[in-house]
């Protein structure tokens, strides 16, 4: 008689669910999940009273804004965070340099390019990008946090994605996307870029890592993203156990987050916390970071990153040379400085605290150590 007890009970439930699926669908009713997705995270609120104006920022820093580019095509982008850790009336402080768009950047160049690295015509309509063995490179879309005047993306079109929903209009398309993956037996690690991919809301980026999740290959996710370190309100509670490699969380993939970071100033109590949070996640964390002329090509300043970095428990991954984008030139530090810089850095710190220095060279089955 119990296997006939437990029969009913179990077809009952299943009528109770139905009937409550039903109910929430005709009466437009929130599940928790989406009550939680629809009161407009705070870092939401932070991003769209981003400063958009060169002016404006001009005015807020107390700065001349005779050399910088009033009208430029690459929209400027300043979060409010980030805004609040560069020095007022200093035209050359080292975070303003990254984001306030400058005359330099209309001068040509005839070894910068719209497209340095050769993506434009590789990239498929889903999305990915395969330029490694082993690895697929998913573009999540073209939004960001800020807006790096030297990003080697500026001038690249990009999907579009909807704030709603990761699998409408012309966005990202998971299903897709998992489908073309598991018909790649070589493949073993996803990558996550942007854009940033946590400008994606906790549903879609859900919908997206779940999916990847189901590929029986993929052994890793990697997501790069400087969101963390721009609008570290962006780290909720939801999203930490996303990222989580827990495994209560039931995920079998592992989870790797490298964090873009160029200068120490970044690195306010907000941004610690936010990289602590992300540690006791069990995220596996990596940083990357650009050489950057006026920025951080000096000894003393890589030397404090990428202690500061260790001391988070970031592991310091790459130092990029500049990508030779149009329009950046005069961020440009030459290769022969940046080995000097990391020579000295490997007398300076453990060996475990510097960076590969490295170069992408387009249809190179790697990126290319510096030496």
């Amino acid at each position: 008689m119990q296997w006939l007890f437990l029969l009913y009970s179990r077809f009952f439930d299943n009528i109770l669910i139905s009937f409550m699926n039903n109910r929430i669908k005709q009466n437009n009713l929130k599940t928790p999940f989406d009550i939680v997705e629809n009161c407009s995270p705070l870092w939401k609120k932070i991003f769209a009273e981003a400063v958009r104006d060169p002016a404006e920022l001009c005015r807020r820093l107390e700065i001349s804004n005779e050399h910088v580019d009033l009208n430029s095509n690459f929209p400027m982008l300043v979060p409010e965070p980030f805004l609040q850790r560069i020095k007022p009336k200093d035209p050359l402080d080292p975070l303003l340099l990254q984001v306030l768009p400058r005359k330099e950047e209309s001068a040509v160049s005839p070894d910068f390019t719209t497209d340095p690295l050769g993506e434009n015509g590789h990239l498929s309509p889903e999305g990915t990008l395969s330029k490694y063995h082993g690895r697929s490179l998913i573009v999540t879309g073209k939004a960001c946090s800020i807006h790096c005047r030297f990003c080697f993306r500026r001038h690249l079109p990009l999907p579009e994605i909807e704030e709603n929903s990761i699998s409408s209009g012309s966005g990202i398309h998971p299903e897709i996307i998992a489908a073309r993956f598991k018909a790649d037996p070589t493949l073993h690690e996803v990558i996550l870029s942007g854009g940033d991919p946590l400008m994606l809301s906790d549903r879609q980026l859900q919908d997206l890592i779940f999916h990847l999740d189901q590929v029986p290959g993929i052994r890793r996710i990697r997501i790069h993203t400087r969101m963390p370190i721009i609008i570290p309100q962006r780290l909720t509670e939801n999203l930490l156990s996303l990222l989580s490699n827990h495994k209560r969380y039931g995920k079998r993939a592992k989870m790797i987050v490298v964090l873009h970071v160029n200068h120490p100033n970044e690195l306010d109590s907000g941004v610690s916390r936010s990289i602590e949070e992300l540690m006791d996640s069990g995220c596996i964390l990596l940083s990357q970071t650009v050489l950057l002329r006026q920025v951080n090509d000096s000894l003393p300043v890589l030397a404090e990153l990428f202690e500061r970095l260790i001391d988070l428990g970031v592991m310091p991954y790459y130092l990029h040379q500049l990508d030779r984008v149009a329009g950046a030139a005069h961020f440009e530090v030459s290769p022969e400085e940046g080995c000097d810089l990391i020579t000295k850095l490997r007398r300076l710190l453990p060996g475990y605290a510097v960076p590969r220095y490295v170069r992408e060279i387009p249809g190179e089955p790697g990126k290319v150590v510096l030496k």
